[in-house]
């Protein structure tokens, strides 16, 4: 009973498995192969094109990358390297405008007093000193409405420190003094030591300027008599030098001298002026004068602090 059947489900089973056995492979298996390479050759062509465009653009990204990166660097390495130039540059001017301090400092300290000296050491500023004593010329004289003379006339001469290239922007500074020609006060330095503009770079200038005063001192035959003294001090006995580096300088004074001249006025006089013509610069003083009817007397003194600066030691 259970052999049948078993044996009808063999029949469907095996006739199934020759049903399915006997599809053609030569008519399914090319057509599967044709269509998958002619796809494959149609997608794999635009792959290899995209491919070699992705290929090329990466090392030239890179080289862009690159150039632009090292630009950058030289760049920000020039501004750095320019900007640390620069602020040594400040540094030397700084440095050239105290030294030119301590100079003046230590020509004070020896005028007016015949025989004294120093020496002053100089350091490198990386500018030039020149002394230059036939320089700064001065002409002072007296006048008023009906008098006129000449007391001076001559070249005082002057220090310039050339300073090196630099941002500074200190045109017409004065460091020392201002800029009047001439001083009635003794509260007042006589030096006048300023930065301004020079035919290659800034300059620091170093010059005196005169000193006037005038008092009464008595009388003389009726007439009050008027001390009117001029201050001048005097470079002119320098060497004429140019200096760079580290240098040692000596300042000294040489001597002063003194020459006078008298006036006597016979009108009522109530003032004098000082008329100063200070290496084209000019300004006037007005000096007072004691007088009466009778007229006045004026002695006028001229006070001059000869200097000397020279270079010393290698």
């Amino acid at each position: 009973m259970n052999s049948l059947p078993e044996k009808v489900n063999m029949r469907r089973f095996s006739k199934k498995k020759r049903q399915k056995a006997s599809i053609p492979l030569s008519t399914s298996f090319p057509r599967g192969m044709d269509g998958a390479a002619s796809r494959g050759h149609t997608k794999k062509a635009p792959s290899r094109f995209w491919l070699s465009k992705r290929g090329m653009a990466i090392p030239v990204t890179f080289l862009i990358l690159f150039v632009s990166l090292s630009l950058i660097i030289s760049l920000t390495y020039y501004l750095a390297v320019s900007r640390i130039n620069s602020k040594s540059q400040l540094l030397k001017v700084s440095a050239a405008k105290q030294g030119m301090l301590y100079l003046e400092d230590s020509i004070a300290s020896v005028a007016w007093s015949p025989g004294s000296s120093q020496v002053y050491s100089f350091d490198d500023c990386g500018g030039k000193l020149r002394v230059e004593p036939k320089a700064k010329s001065l002409l002072i004289n007296l006048t008023d409405s009906s008098f006129y003379d000449v007391v001076f006339n001559g070249s005082v001469g002057k220090v310039v420190y050339e300073l090196p290239p630099s941002e500074s922007q200190d045109d017409n500074l004065f460091l020392k003094g201002d800029n009047r020609v001439v001083i009635i006060q003794s509260g007042f330095t006589m030096a006048q030591l300023y930065v301004s503009r020079g035919a290659e770079s800034q300059e620091i200038t170093l010059c005196y300027r005169p000193l006037v005063s005038s008092t009464e001192v008595g009388s003389s035959g009726g007439k009050p008599i008027n001390s009117l003294r001029i201050y001048v001090i005097n470079l002119d006995s320098s060497q004429n030098i140019t200096l760079e580096g580290n240098f040692y300088l000596e300042t000294a004074c040489l001597n002063v001298t003194s020459s006078s001249r008298s006036y006597n006025f016979s009108y009522p006089i109530t003032s004098l002026l000082v008329k100063v013509n200070f290496d084209g610069a000019t300004s006037k003083v007005s000096l007072p004068i004691s007088s009466n009817a009778e007229g006045a007397l004026v002695n006028v003194e001229i006070v001059t602090c000869n200097i000397r600066l020279r270079r010393v030691g290698a």
